[in-house]
């Protein structure tokens, strides 16, 4: 463990959450310098509505790590319903007057940077945020259980709520929702949003198989709080694993960084791509990995963890969701055996992305939640392969 790490795990987590803001808070503006936007529009022009999704200091548009997919694949939703999109900085929010009718997606911890004037920015314009858990006792339940990054001071929420959001969300289901009842008591709306599939890059193809010989497959970034997981699932199947990511891995089938144009393929081809949710998704029904929607969504065979809130998303005909820790080895095993035996569910799994989890099915959410109206949906597309 690097010393960083040891360090931190003697440092109880509110106090960690605190010492956090507080650095951020007092370090001049300089030292993050601004997000990285490389692409700030979509091909949509001439719209009469525009979402607006603002970015922090951390953002790196050509990093694919879970913020930035999440929002750029909500973006393309809404490009998708009609609404145009642009990446705005939060250090220029000031931009949003010069947009159709912005609607504004910001995340809680950019409110961290939020410049002089920007509370009544965006106050100005329809707007909802992507909240952190809040109910009673949390701050001492996410220490009991090891969890990180799950808390924010009180004085960061309470820039939020001066922002008066139109609503808030967070990705949540079922016995999750409880975690956030601190924002219900405050009179605001919460509302539910699970990640989903960008159909612009993920859909079943018809090129060529390139990754037949991968048994197992993964795609993402590495780090120690998740790695609590990854020792879990991954590294006892370690010899037919093959990870991809821009962030070295300490497993033998690391091969480096993957094109995107390339992971759909991947997930299709390979024999198996686990989905593993940081720790606290088994326990608080939280935070359910984007790679689930991506992997069936291009046709690949998805297997989760232990985390029974996939069953509020998914019936055991579309997911497989094992109870235990054993049964997902087994069922590792098993695919491993005879993948033919389970290729049911890359269909049936499919099926449900492209019916109820998709970017521009959370668009059309959004939209229903700030009372404005939502396109109906034009026929579902299929690929060239012309899969019905």
């Amino acid at each position: 463990m690097a010393l960083r790490d040891r360090l931190r795990a003697l440092v109880p987590g509110p106090m960690l959450g605190a010492l956090r803001s507080m650095s951020r808070r007092f370090r001049p503006r300089a030292y993050y310098g601004g997000p990285i936007i490389t692409e700030p529009t979509g091909r949509l022009g001439g719209a009469t509505r525009t979402l607006a999704v603002v970015c922090g200091p951390h953002f790196r548009q050509h990093v694919p790590n879970a913020g930035v997919t999440y929002r750029l694949g909500l973006a393309r939703g809404f490009e998708g319903k009609g609404v145009a999109y642009e990446l705005v900085s939060v250090f220029d929010l000031a931009r949003l007057r010069d947009l159709a009718q912005p609607i504004v997606f910001i995340a809680e911890s950019d409110y961290e940077f939020l410049p002089p004037g920007g509370l009544e920015e965006l106050r100005r314009h329809r707007h909802f945020v992507w909240v952190s858990p809040w109910c009673d006792g949390f701050e001492r339940y996410a220490a009991d259980h090891g969890f990180e990054g799950l808390t924010v001071s009180p004085a960061l929420r309470e820039r939020v709520l001066a922002s008066e959001p139109a609503f808030v969300f967070a990705p949540a289901t079922g016995d999750g929702l409880a975690f956030y009842e601190g924002w219900r008591r405050r009179g605001y709306r919460f509302v539910p949003l699970p990640l989903a599939c960008d159909t612009t890059l993920y859909d079943r193809s018809a090129a060529p198989p390139r990754f037949r010989d991968v048994r197992i497959a993964f795609v993402g970034g590495y780090w120690p709080y998740k790695a609590r997981s990854f020792d879990v699932y991954l590294k006892p199947h370690e010899a037919a694993l093959t990870v991809f990511g821009y962030a070295r891995w300490p497993y033998a089938g690391f091969r480096g960084p993957l094109a995107e144009s390339d992971e759909p393929l991947l997930y299709r081809d390979a024999a198996l791509c686990p989905a593993i949710s940081e720790p606290h998704s088994a326990v608080m029904g939280i935070d359910i990995p984007e790679r689930v929607f991506k992997v069936l969504g291009s046709g690949g065979l998805c297997l989760t963890d232990v985390v029974p809130a996939n069953r509020d998303l998914f019936d055991e005909r579309e997911l497989m969701v094992p109870a235990t820790v054993e049964e997902y080895h087994e069922t590792v095993r098993a695919i491993l055996r005879d993948g033919a035996a389970f290729a049911r569910y890359r269909d049936a799994g499919y099926r449900a992305v492209r019916a109820r989890h998709t970017y521009a099915h959370r668009a059309a959410a959004v939209l229903e939640a700030l009372g404005l109206p939502v396109p109906s949906p034009a026929p579902a597309a299929e690929t060239a392969a012309g899969v019905p």
